[in-house]
């Protein structure tokens, strides 16, 4: 099995860009099985800013994904599996949450997220990367590998820059904060 993606929590990797300095402290992962879909929520998005040019980059690709809310967006190919896919972004607290809605007419369309379907078990996996910091109430951990019942809606939460080190931890500035200074 394939780790989680950082698609995840890679705001701009859904969208096949790849300089991905906007990222998310916090994505929250729920998967209805009954509708097949997927919800991605991503909360304190934040950017790693070194110098001036790095700031422009953040604030151009961040236009871009203002622009892909719209129906004709281009989306990375990792996501061809998927039959629909929405982003729509919410502010709450003065902070942008992108929320992705991925629609699949088969669980194998997940693997492409390190989401892995067993049909004799019924059964959904993702590998158990301890760096990740995956929680959840859902899913139980066996082995090296969350499992949840496939059956029902399950949902875990991702928090990879936990133990960022800390020479980023000084780059790092809040998205908010990124486009405040337009």
């Amino acid at each position: 099995m394939e780790q989680l993606t950082i698609l995840f929590f890679a705001l701009t990797s859904f969208l096949g860009i790849e300089n991905n300095i906007i990222a998310a402290d916090k994505t929250t992962v729920t998967i209805h099985p009954q509708n097949q879909q997927i919800e991605i929520v991503q909360e304190d998005l934040f950017a790693i800013i070194r110098s001036e040019a790095d700031l422009t980059l953040a604030r151009e690709l961040w236009a871009g994904v203002s622009t892909m809310t719209k129906s004709d967006a281009t989306w990375a190919q990792a996501l061809d599996g998927f039959t629909t896919k929405t982003l729509s972004l919410a502010s709450l607290d003065s902070q942008i949450q992108p929320q992705l809605t991925l629609t699949y007419g088969d669980e194998q369309a997940l693997r492409a997220m390190g989401v892995w379907y067993d049909a004799k078990k019924k059964q959904f996996s993702v590998n158990h990367v301890p760096h990740d910091n995956l929680q959840t109430e859902d899913g139980k951990l066996v082995g090296n590998y969350w499992v949840f019942d496939g059956d029902k809606t399950f949902s875990f939460t991702l928090e990879p820059f936990k133990q960022m080190p800390e020479k980023y931890q000084q780059l790092k500035q809040p998205l908010s904060q990124v486009l405040a200074e337009i």
